[in-house]
């Protein structure tokens, strides 16, 4: 049996309707902003775009995030529901990476208000660009708002799972120069680009019992099928729960091996990192986890909490706010082949609405 409230089931649609991608949320935001103004909360748009809304209460604030893109190609669309389940309608990715956790957090709020469900003071924080460096995140200061405690909604595993470690994540680009010529002409001032890459030996793929990830994503060289090609550019990522010590080692072989075989053969090699995020660890005593673990038992529920190389929010705001991920349950997230599951979203509505309540308790109790 599916149990799930229609209006969930209603908000979902009405999001994955909305195109949005990376640098493109207007129309959510616009969606978001309506919807928020409705049931009472100030918003306001920040520089980075986005999207803050708060409620008062009593006790210590909470700040409660979602974000607003998704990666291409990210088209509106009207999703499946099968058997409880939301599928997308196969031409596009579902979207509800993260429209689940957007969803939960506008259930959260339409239900304690309409059943008048005394809260803490409520800091709802819907981010831009999670998905291409987390931009949003990093740009929010808590300190303005005075919020030092949070959850992020967004997938990872089965829903109701904590993340209890995130890898660090750098991006890097490798550019490799060659000489272009004919390949029916003289060869002997030529070099290839590619010929390069495939003579480089790098750190590359699972490393050091799996506590290191190092993957090339894009591959893009030469202008002609007939020029050697004297450009290749490469696109990759390390994902890292090792030390930065141990990150830092990692890009300097990368640099070290594209630049020797690029000089060898007589080219050349140019790479840059840009970091995303440092890797974080949930510690068990922190106060809102603690808190967490009571609402879930409540219900005989017991706190499950696992590492993922996915990256969230949560690594742009750690460790100035001390937030964590609750994973929404999001299947085959990215692909047109991406999920959700209705009924699990309920219950992580219901037991935030718990949580809410304990925290605004507890806080007023410890002032």
């Amino acid at each position: 049996m599916f149990i799930y409230a229609e209006q969930l089931y209603q908000t979902m649609v009405e999001l994955v309707k909305i195109p949005s991608t990376s640098g493109q949320e207007a129309y959510v935001r616009a969606y978001l902003e309506k919807r928020l103004i409705a049931l009472g909360l100030k918003t306001q748009t920040d520089a980075q775009g986005n999207l803050i809304a708060t409620r008062e209460g009593e006790g210590t604030p909470l700040l409660l995030n979602a974000h607003m893109d998704r990666v291409a190609p990210g088209l509106g669309h009207t999703p499946v529901l099968k058997e409880g389940i939301l599928y997308s309608d196969g031409q596009t990715n579902l979207g509800a990476d993260d429209a689940a956790g957007i969803t939960i957090i506008l259930e959260v709020l339409r239900r304690a208000i309409e059943q008048q469900l005394p809260l803490p003071p409520l800091v709802l924080l819907f981010t831009v660009q999670e998905e291409t460096g987390l931009c949003g995140a990093h740009n929010f200061r808590g300190e303005e708002w005075q919020v030092t405690d949070g959850i992020v909604f967004d997938n990872a595993f089965e829903p109701g799972v904590v993340v209890s470690k995130g890898a660090a994540y750098e991006a890097f680009t490798v550019t490799i120069h060659g000489k272009s010529g004919h390949p029916g002409k003289d060869l002997t001032n030529t070099v290839s680009a590619i010929e390069i890459f495939h003579q480089t030996q790098f750190p590359n793929g699972s490393l050091n019992l799996d506590q290191t990830r190092i993957n090339i994503g894009t591959i893009n060289g030469g202008h002609a099928r007939n020029a050697v090609p004297d450009t290749l550019t490469l696109e990759g990522e390390i994902r890292s729960y090792e030390s930065t010590e141990a990150i830092q080692q990692y890009k300097a072989e990368l640099q070290e091996a594209f630049e020797e075989t690029a000089q060898r053969l007589g080219g050349r090699a140019e790479i840059s990192f840009e970091t995303h995020n440092q890797g974080y660890s949930i510690n068990l005593d922190e106060p809102l986890l603690q808190t967490y673990q009571v609402a879930l038992s409540q219900r005989g529920a017991v706190l499950q909490m696992l590492p993922t190389f996915i990256g969230s929010d949560t690594g742009g705001f750690r460790p100035d706010i001390r937030v964590f991920t609750i994973s929404t349950g999001v299947c085959n997230e990215h692909t047109k082949d991406e999920y959700i599951a209705l009924a699990p979203l309920e219950q992580i509505v219901m037991d935030t609405l718990y949580l809410l309540h304990l925290w605004r308790t507890q806080t007023i109790e410890e002032k």
